[in-house]
Parts: structure tokens; sequence; C-alpha cells
């Protein structure tokens, strides 16, 4: 039989955070069955109830500090790899324009001393500058593409947090209705554990009633004894009396005839 004492706040608590890890929304029937289950203690669905709804708004402050930590997390992550990119570009392009404005410079010292040579270089410096702008074009795409991920990763986020923010809507509208359904049977508990007295009133009055039923069937055979006894004594007494009288009679009837003889 389970024994009764009395169970902590906190540990009704601590109870809720290991029922939810195991994706076990906290209940009073699931409290009770963790505590019997645990050390066996049991303690009323009041105390489990008041519990729970301290509980709830910890576990809804946990979720909101959850999020707002995501939100940390990932915004400073999408901002520098934002500048990291632009960065590197811009420092790419540095250096192929500076190794362009070097070529060009060598080139055109190159010039002074023969015109094919300069020819040649030139050239050579407008196919470099043809390949990067194509380069140019590319790393712009890839700028853009980038920035178009970021963008995509900020919608992503903004969908997961407006999710998250219905998810906790849900989550307020199933723990009201939890409530009104615990409330319920609690209520239904009392009215059962009521009706358990009640009845338990009803059946100590039965049984007082069967016993004093039978008090007065032992006194109603003995007074029905007695009186059977009594008339017993009394008919045989009336007998007595009567053959008694009888004698009487028959003795004055003898004197009688005698005195007229």
């Amino acid at each position: 039989m389970a024994r009764k004492a009395n169970i902590s706040k906190e540990e009704i608590h601590q109870a809720c955070w290991e029922l939810i890890e195991t994706n076990r929304f906290p209940n009073i029937p699931r409290l009770t069955q963790h505590f019997l289950q645990k050390d066996g203690r049991r303690c009323s669905n009041t105390t489990f109830l008041n519990a729970i709804t301290e509980w709830e708004e910890s576990y809804a402050n946990h979720q909101q500090n959850q999020l707002q930590e995501l939100n940390t997390l990932l915004l400073p992550v999408f901002q520098r790899f934002s500048r990291e990119a632009t960065q590197h570009l811009g420092q790419l392009l540095d250096e192929k324009n500076a190794e362009i404005e070097m070529h060009h410079a060598n080139k055109q010292d190159a010039a002074n001393g023969s015109y094919d040579s300069l020819s040649s270089a030139l050239v050579e410096t407008q196919n470099q500058l043809d390949a990067l702008n194509i380069q140019n074009n590319e790393t712009q795409n890839a700028l853009a593409l980038t920035e178009q991920k970021l963008a995509v990763c900020q919608e992503q986020n903004s969908h997961i947090k407006q999710q998250y923010q219905d998810l906790l809507s849900q989550n307020k509208v199933v723990n009201a209705q939890l409530k009104q359904e615990q409330s319920q049977s609690a209520e239904l508990q009392l009215n059962l554990s009521q009706k358990e007295v009640d009845l338990a009133k009803q059946d100590a009055k039965l049984s007082l009633l069967t016993s004093e039923n039978r008090r007065l069937e032992s006194l109603l055979d003995k007074l029905t004894k007695k009186h059977a006894i009594k008339i017993d004594e009394h008919w045989q007494l009336m007998t007595e009396k009567l053959d008694a009288l009888t004698a009487s009679l028959k003795s004055d009837q003898g004197k009688h005839r005698d005195e007229k003889q």
C-alpha cells in the first residue's frame, strides 16, 4: 500500500522537468504515477495543481529565453558572415587592381624600348583586364548570392520565430484546457470522496440498525419466552384454584345432603 507523505513544491517542479525531458507534459495523473514509482509517496490533487501552475510559468519563461538566446546567437553569425564576405571581396579587388597597376607600369616601362613589346603587353593587359572583369562579375554574383542566402536565413529565422509564437499560443490554450480539465477532475474527485464518505456513513448507520434489530429480536425472543412461562405458571395456578374450588363445592354439596337426611 502506498504511504502518504508531504511532497514539496520543489520536488514536484523537478518531476515536471523530468517528464518534459521525456516529451510528456506534466499533469496530475502522470505526477501521481511518477512519485508512486519513485518512492510510493502521494499527496493531494490541489498540491499538484498549484505546483504545476507555478512550473508552467517557469517553463514559458524558459522557452522565451531559449528563443532570445537563439536570436542572439544567429544574428551576430549572419552579420559577421556578411562583413567577412564583403571584406574578402574588397581585399581581393584591391589586390587585383594593384597587380594590374604594377603589371601595367612594367609594361609601360617596356614600351619605351619597343613598340612590339608594348603592343604585346597591351594585349596581355587587356586580356587580364577582361579576365578580371569576368572575375569581378563572378565575385559580385557570389556576393549577391551570399546576400540572398543571408536574406533567406533571416526569413527562415523570422518564420521559426513565428512558428514558436504560434506554438507558444497553442501551448497556452492547451494549458488552459488542461487546467480546466484538472479543475473538473479535482471537483469530481472531491464529489467522489464526499459520496464515499456518505456511503461509509450509510454503511455505519445500516450496521448500527442491523445490530439494534438483532438486539430487539433477541429481547423479543426473551420476552416471548418469559411471557410464555408466566402464562404457563398462571394457567397452572388457575387450574389448581379451579380444582380446589371444585373440591370445595363437592364438599359443600355432601354436607348439604347430610343435613337433609
